[in-house]
């Protein structure tokens, strides 16, 4: 019997390089884990606005699977190109994301999330902005950041999102305040979490306490902490942005597209 081989490609490339050559290696029966922003909203109009191209490539783009790989599993196994998120919408989705799926939050007040992370965020090239010397604690992209327009298209919700660089090399810590709908208790929220990630062992959600960098950093892991005060909650999630962020869950997208555990090679 013939061994069954398949050849997959992972791309770290620029988004307009991404965008040009994922098609040469789908067309040859690849599959890609793009880790660009390319493929990931199916919205050629988005692309133009948010990273200044005109995509061309809208047949593959309807048929990208958004690899939030602990929400899009079924999708990801069956997928010839996985739109891997990006480093903010990962921790923020997947902070947010169980009480969007329960219905808790009140819609009529959009989650506000404030996120800070490290200089490696963004990326090497040599700029005053992010020379780590030079870098203060301070908000960027305000009203304008292209990950907003990502983290509401998944979620199905308005957000405020604002990022900010911070003056450590690794690690995104999201602050997420969102209101509930009147008389949701605290057990009602973390029921929703529990059912969310209580199989998916690269999401940590605390009984106590709230997530610091230290716990993520080096890891693939996502760590939720929650603080509740009546209709109030306040969310906390941290992850490493080159890990969970990026690379980590570019690995585990594969894992679950070739019937491989989750975590398998990543703890």
């Amino acid at each position: 019997m013939p061994l069954k081989i398949s050849i997959s490609f992972f791309l770290a490339t620029a988004h307009e390089v991404s965008h040009d050559i994922a098609p040469i290696f789908l067309a040859q029966g690849c599959v890609v884990f793009d880790l660009s922003g390319a493929y990931r909203v199916q919205n050629k109009h988005f692309y133009q606005q948010y990273y200044g191209f005109e995509h061309k490539n809208t047949d593959w783009l309807s048929q990208a699977v958004y690899g939030l790989a602990e929400w899009n599993a079924d999708q990801i196994s069956q997928a010839q190109l996985i739109a891997v998120p990006g480093c903010y919408p990962t921790v923020s989705q997947l902070s947010l994301k169980p009480l969007v799926e329960a219905g808790l939050l009140d819609s009529t007040h959009w989650p506000v999330i404030n996120a800070t992370s490290g200089v490696s965020g963004a990326g090497r090239k040599a700029s005053l902005t992010n020379s780590f010397c030079e870098v203060s604690l301070q908000p960027y992209g305000v009203f304008t950041h292209r990950h907003q327009p990502e983290i509401a298209t998944h979620l199905g919700i308005d957000v405020i999102f604002t990022p900010h660089l911070g003056n450590f090399a690794r690690g995104i810590l999201a602050t997420i305040t969102c209101k509930l709908k009147q008389g949701v208790t605290e057990n009602e929220v973390r029921q929703a979490f529990e059912t969310a990630y209580q199989d998916q062992p690269l999401v940590r959600v605390y009984d106590k306490g709230l997530p610091a960098l230290k716990a993520v950093v080096g890891t693939a892991f996502c760590d939720i902490g929650l603080a509740q005060q009546g209709e109030h909650l306040i969310i906390v999630g941290a992850e490493d942005n080159l890990l969970k962020g990026a690379a980590a869950q570019a690995v585990q997208c594969m894992n679950i597209r070739f019937g491989f555990a989750p975590t398998e090679t990543l703890i």
